[in-house]
């Protein structure tokens, strides 16, 4: 993918800290056990914690709830972040029920110790990143300062 790191603004500004190297958003999503899924929906977000993997620049999330994946072929605007308040990776983008690959299904295998079975459990719901924003703060929510900030657009001009 082509992405663009275009600078976090905080409260309204650009952010003046050192930059988040894309090698450790990269890695934290490759590492990541759970990932907090965000669809909009007819009543509220409902936040959802999945299992998935980050695989050649993408999310492939064990979504399984019906409804959510209702929700998302009505509306595939997604947002999904880590689980971590410090160390912050948030992704959005749109989601999209397409032929999981087996490469896909074989580390979604190694990484869980779980045979996931397409045919049981339905192909993964794959998210397009749009936008990652990404930083890590010394406490909770940005309070004792931030260390490092980044943020990335996908660039389809490259």
């Amino acid at each position: 993918m082509a992405w663009r790191e275009t600078g976090l603004r905080l409260y309204g500004t650009g952010s003046e800290h050192p930059r988040v190297p894309w090698e450790w958003v990269d890695e934290q999503l490759g590492a990541a056990g759970l990932y907090w899924v965000i669809a909009r929906t007819a009543g509220h977000p409902h936040p959802r914690p999945v299992w998935g993997v980050w695989h050649e620049e993408r999310l492939h999330l064990s979504v399984g709830s019906p409804v959510l994946v209702r929700a998302l072929r009505q509306d595939p605007v997604i947002t999904v972040h880590l689980d971590s308040g410090t160390d912050v990776v948030i992704v959005e983008g749109l989601a999209a029920t397409e032929v999981t690959s087996p490469a896909v299904i074989e580390a979604y295998r190694r990484k869980y110790d779980w045979d996931y079975e397409v045919d049981r459990y339905g192909d993964l719901t794959a998210v397009r990143p749009t936008t990652v924003l990404a930083w890590r703060a010394a406490g909770p929510a940005g309070r004792d300062s931030f260390q490092t900030t980044g943020r990335w657009v996908y660039d389809a001009s490259s």
